[in-house]
């Protein structure tokens, strides 16, 4: 599958390294076009038959609202990575009653808007990609059941387990998971070599 990762930073990087080695092709979209495999923003989210959205909040919405984006991006499958982290990353911009991923398919209501991958860090990425034994769990929603079917099968063949996660509205609570994460992370000095895993007591 030709993906195209929206971003080049210490997430997409990662993510772009795991599904090459799940032999799919790999093109990165930014505003910075140097580099090999590095494209325009609009011309990635042309060329990928999948795009993932691996740039912050801000930068996802408001491509999202883009009509030029809207247009690339209608009928495909887009991962929303984001979280909407204040300035100072300790909370959350949006929560409650909405959720980045739903402001995300608001703006982008032509494509199929799939949350995953938002609560793993960067280095439990990286870790992955270096060959270690990384049990992290990749949960996933979407409105769209097969968009997300085939989200879940994408995760799987990176090496994650992957766990449905129902709708799209449970991006709600997603993201919050990844808030507690940087809390343990930075404000207990835990560091970001963490994540979380689902377990099934007795099976």
């Amino acid at each position: 599958m030709n993906i195209a990762i929206i971003g080049t930073g210490n997430v997409a990087q990662p993510l772009g390294s795991l599904l090459q080695g799940a032999s799919h092709r790999v093109i990165f979209g930014s505003r910075q076009t140097t580099g090999d495999r590095i494209t325009s923003v609009e011309e990635a989210a042309k060329q990928g038959e999948l795009v993932i959205l691996a740039v912050p909040y801000e930068t996802a919405l408001e491509l999202a609202s883009r009509a030029d984006i809207q247009q690339a991006l209608t009928g495909k499958i887009v991962i929303d990575i984001t979280n909407p982290l204040a300035a100072d990353y300790m909370s959350l911009r949006v929560g409650h009653t909405s959720s980045a991923a739903e402001r995300i398919q608001e703006r982008l209501h032509g494509a199929r808007v799939v949350k995953a991958f938002n609560t793993i860090f960067a280095d439990v990425l990286s870790a992955k990609v270096q060959g270690e034994a990384v049990a992290a769990t990749v949960f996933v929603a979407s409105d769209d059941a097969d968009a997300k079917a085939q989200v879940l099968t994408l995760a799987s063949e990176m090496g994650f387990a992957s766990v449905d996660s129902g709708a799209l509205t449970n991006a709600r609570y997603l993201e919050p998971v990844t808030e507690l994460a940087i809390q343990l992370a930075y404000g207990q000095g835990l560091g970001t070599r963490l994540g979380f895993q689902l377990i099934h007591v007795g099976k």
